[in-house]
């Protein structure tokens, strides 16, 4: 059988050699049923009809973690030990599960006993350092978290709990250094910013503080905490209000010397169908340049003022009249419908001011970018939407490039310029009812206009001109990809309830089959916790986007899951639902106010962000059975339907074709040109 590193440890002695994992079809079907609880009953009879077999323990006790029954499981491993004394992989994690339960006397022993035979690793020293850290031995929890950065600089989780440490020992600035480093190792742990902020609060170091509370803020624009907080800083503190003035002038002296460029248009493009692309919406106001002489042209095509080359305009909303206009900052343009910006030179560009990009991810920003194209102003809901009007191949220049790193190899850049152009195509009336076709977000397509744009990617998207994929129904395919499936895409039936489609199957991301799909919880567990051999593998980034680990303290749950303070404190979380694939579709939470189920996309966000569906977690209750700590451990970044981003990059690498490509994450469909 193939040999894999159990958990993700390398230490030898605890390498998990893949045996058959013994558990009936029966019960790992339930385990994929609704609800997932029922699996249970299946699991603890099969561990109690064959005591012995220790597979059938370890698959009782990855599905009882999941349900916060650690003491149960906690049996379960003494049961393997009691078989198989020197099952040292058991050993481990009943040392971590005595920590679970509040036993650390008796974790520090089982840990010892593994570095005695000398069996150590990053995890094994991480674990040895919680055990000491909440027995208050914190001198010697230091120690041992540091031989965890020592052996594994990269798991974020170690400085999280340095940083924890030294908030005990009152010493704000290493833990602040160490919580910067939380961040830096994996940026998904957004919640550390509010951290680093309240600490230098606490040291009076206020102008560090507000930059702390601006991150959060960037973020997520609706956290009141962080509005209040950077609002009172900038009324209090003058060399603050100094800094953004000076900002706000180096910003005008910047956007005077901005040229917004010609662009020769796509060659031929008679053909090419126009997209309507959703820019902002719920603007308070839209400021621009245009690279041409342009008119302002009403929905009857009537021309009411005429722009000019580099000059700024900008549309707001007049609150005493209770009318949008446009303005040069000179004369105002009063307007009630639709407004359109009409290029007298159809190769200029017009340059758009803080456009938001990413709103609620790490990588939030605001910034001025370039468009080809004209554009359709509309004023709704008291907020502005601002609509670029480009034709599709135009469109996918801006899109490919931040859908995939333009380096990467040329086949993998055509495969993403198809699925991104049928995609399109299947998905234009998305956004009907706000006035556009697709979105300029992770939504529908993540699209940067010029600013974005590479020859790389541009060539990949002329050599693929007009291509589309239809399905195994005939149909023009929905081309869903996300950026890494982990080893396994999802069906699309099963995680989204579409129509059962044989090309939106879930497939083995990889040329030789290591796991069998649908997964036992145990080799579940394995699989999110090793990195298998697949395709979505290559690229880097393996700590971060292949596998993971989501850890939130009491306080960063409930910040993510309960917002609105429906639920209270967090006394429960059980899976529901899987996908055959592992995703899990629907999660139930549980509080001291009251419950709450989340579906398959919800969920990511309400458990921290998490960056895929394919988890397993175990979680740690207090005295009051309180959820104090949870850990996920997750396999891919993304929805996982479709396409694999990170897999083309490994397919590509392995001298693939890019028609090749597609067929294995789309089975049955075939390519066929649109125009």
């Amino acid at each position: 059988m193939t040999r894999l590193n159990g958990a993700g440890l390398t230490a030898a002695a605890l390498v998990f050699v893949m045996t058959p994992s013994f558990a009936s079809a029966s019960a790992v079907e339930k385990y994929y049923s609704d609800p997932v609880e029922n699996s249970i009953s299946d699991f603890s009879r099969e561990a109690s009809s064959d005591s012995l077999n220790k597979m059938k323990q370890f698959e009782l006790a990855s599905v009882l973690k999941e349900f916060g029954r650690n003491k149960e499981a906690l049996d379960a491993y003494k049961q393997i030990i009691g078989t198989v004394e020197n099952e040292n992989r058991a050993r481990f994690e009943m040392a971590k599960t005595y920590y679970f339960t509040g036993d650390y006397a008796q974790a520090e022993e089982e840990i010892k006993n593994l570095v005695f035979k000398n069996i150590v690793n990053w995890e094994v020293y991480y674990w040895w350092g919680c055990i000491l850290l909440e027995s208050g031995k914190l001198p010697e929890a230091e120690e041992k978290f540091n031989k965890a950065v020592e052996t594994d600089p990269e798991k974020n989780i170690t400085y999280i709990k340095l940083g924890q440490l030294f908030e005990k020992t009152g010493d704000l600035s290493r833990a602040i250094l160490n919580y910067k480093l939380g961040i830096k190792h994996d940026k998904t742990y957004t919640e550390l910013n509010r951290k680093i902020a309240q600490l230098y609060e606490l040291k009076n170091e206020n102008v560090n503080a507000y930059s702390y509370w601006r991150k959060v803020g960037d973020i997520d624009a609706a956290d009141k905490m962080a509005i209040q907080k950077t609002n009172g800083f900038m009324a209090n503190i003058p060399f603050l209000r100094l800094k953004a003035k000076e900002y706000e002038e180096l910003k005008k002296v910047q956007r005077a010397q901005i040229i917004p460029p010609d662009k020769a248009l796509v060659s031929n493009n008679g053909g090419i169908a126009l997209i309507k692309v959703g820019l902002m919406e719920g603007a308070a106001s839209i400021s621009f340049k245009c690279g041409s002489d342009f008119d302002f042209v009403n929905d009857r095509s009537e021309s009411i003022f005429k722009g000019y080359k580099l000059a700024e305009y900008f549309f707001e909303y007049d609150r005493m009249k209770k009318e949008p206009y446009f303005s040069d900052g000179k004369e105002k343009i009063y307007f009630k419908r639709d407004m359109y910006v009409s290029r007298y030179n159809p190769e200029a560009s017009t340059t758009v001011y803080n456009v938001q990009y990413a709103e609620g991810f790490y990588w939030s920003e605001k910034k001025d970018t370039t468009y080809s194209g004209d554009f359709l102003v509309r004023f709704q809901d008291n907020g502005f939407t601002l609509i670029n009007i480009v034709n599709m191949e135009e469109y996918l220049y801006g899109v490919v490039p931040s859908e995939m790193p333009p380096s990467w190899p040329q086949e993998a850049l055509k495969a993403q310029a198809v699925a991104a152009r049928t995609y399109t195509f299947q998905h234009m009336d998305r956004h009907r009812k706000k006035g556009y076709d697709v979105c300029s977000q992770q939504h529908c397509a993540v699209y940067t206009g010029l600013n974005g744009e590479d020859k790389n990617s541009n060539r990949a998207v002329d050599d693929t001109r007009g291509q589309i994929l239809y399905g195994s129904n005939y149909k023009i395919l929905d081309t869903f990809y996300s950026h890494d499936c982990g080893g396994h895409t999802q069906d699309v039936n099963e995680v989204w309830g579409l129509k059962k489609v044989a090309s939106l199957a879930g497939i083995y991301d990889g040329k030789n089959r290591q796991w069998d799909f649908p997964l036992s919880p145990f080799y579940l567990e394995e699989y999110v916790r090793t990195k298998p051999d697949v395709y979505c593998k290559a690229g880097g980034a393996i700590e971060t986007s292949f596998r993971w680990i989501r850890y939130l303290d009491a306080a960063s749950l409930s910040y993510y899951i309960d917002k609105n303070n429906e639920l209270g404190r967090i006394r429960e979380i059980k899976p529901v639902r899987r996908a055959k694939g592992g995703a899990l579709t629907k999660v139930y939470v549980a509080g001291d106010k009251g419950s709450k189920t989340y579906g398959f996309d919800s969920m990511r966000t309400a458990l921290g962000k998490i960056r895929s569906n394919v988890i397993k977690w175990e979680y740690i209750s207090d005295e009051n059975g309180y959820i104090k700590e949870i850990y996920i451990y997750g396999a891919g970044w993304g929805h996982g339907v479709g396409m694999c981003q990170r897999g083309l990059k490994g397919m590509a690498d392995d001298n693939q074709h890019y028609e090749g490509m597609l067929y294995h994450y789309f089975p049955g469909s075939y390519i066929k040109n649109k125009y």
